[in-house]
């Protein structure tokens, strides 16, 4: 099912970004582009893999460049302006299964992991269960990186 612009969801959801990137001019796969965007705040995608694919690759993208524990990547994701940033640690922590000053592996199952936690705070658990295990492994399909399987 396509939530785009559907006020009966979650504002993550109903732009299929889960992970609510803010807009900006990366050119992510399936991005709507900023003149169709009716958000005006955070990016819109075709689809919820899309979104979720975009979410992936930010947050591999951190891990890569050295933020690569939980505490260290949800202060930049997260913001202590714009959240409390330490119950979002301990949430994803709790969700996840990873401690959060563990550095984190680069697997599949911790990178959906991490997703379906970050994607609860984002958007409340009732809204989250709108992304299904077929858009994790649809963006997991269509990554462009190699993630071991552990």
């Amino acid at each position: 099912m396509n939530y785009l612009n559907n006020k009966s969801f979650s504002r993550g959801i109903r732009n299929n970004n889960p992970g609510n990137l803010v807009i900006t001019t990366i050119a992510w796969e399936g991005k709507i582009p900023v003149t169709q965007n009716k958000d005006g705040h955070f990016e819109q995608f075709i689809e919820m893999k899309y979104g979720v694919r975009a979410m992936m690759r930010d947050i591999i993208n951190d891990i890569k460049k050295g933020k690569n524990t939980i505490t260290t990547f949800i202060h930049e994701y997260a913001p202590k302006f714009e959240n409390n940033t330490g119950n979002y640690i301990d949430v994803v922590s709790r969700l996840s299964g990873i401690k959060a000053n563990e550095v984190i592996d680069l697997t599949e199952a911790n990178i959906i992991g991490l997703c379906k936690a970050m994607i609860t705070m984002e958007n409340g658990s009732v809204n989250a269960r709108y992304v299904t295990e077929a858009d994790y492994k649809n963006a997991i399909a269509i990554l462009g990186i190699d993630l071991k399987k552990k």
